[in-house]
């Protein structure tokens, strides 16, 4: 579970996530990593470390350490639940 993708296989919490666009503008772009970011901190209570969140044309990438599976998870699913495209958790736990 070290470099995962989501998004395409049914596993979104939304049925319209690859449905939704990745925004335009640079603004936009870091609003919505933003937004991402404050949903996995809430979520996983911060414990995702050094939590960096990329939006590109590609999709959503998810970097950070955590020390459980089930945190990475927790994170995953609130990006999820913020943001649109494809997601790629690549949070390592250690």
């Amino acid at each position: 579970m070290d470099d995962l993708m989501y998004g395409l296989a049914g596993l979104s919490t939304r049925e319209n996530f690859l449905d939704d666009p990745l925004p335009e503008t640079l603004a936009e772009a870091e609003r919505l990593a933003a937004s991402i970011e404050r949903a996995v901190w809430q979520e996983t209570g911060g414990g995702v470390r050094d939590l960096r969140v990329e939006i590109s044309r590609q999709g959503i990438l998810l970097t950070g350490r955590c020390e459980t599976y089930y945190t990475k998870q927790k994170a995953q699913h609130a990006a999820m639940g913020v943001g649109g495209g494809q997601l790629t958790n690549r949070i390592q736990v250690t």
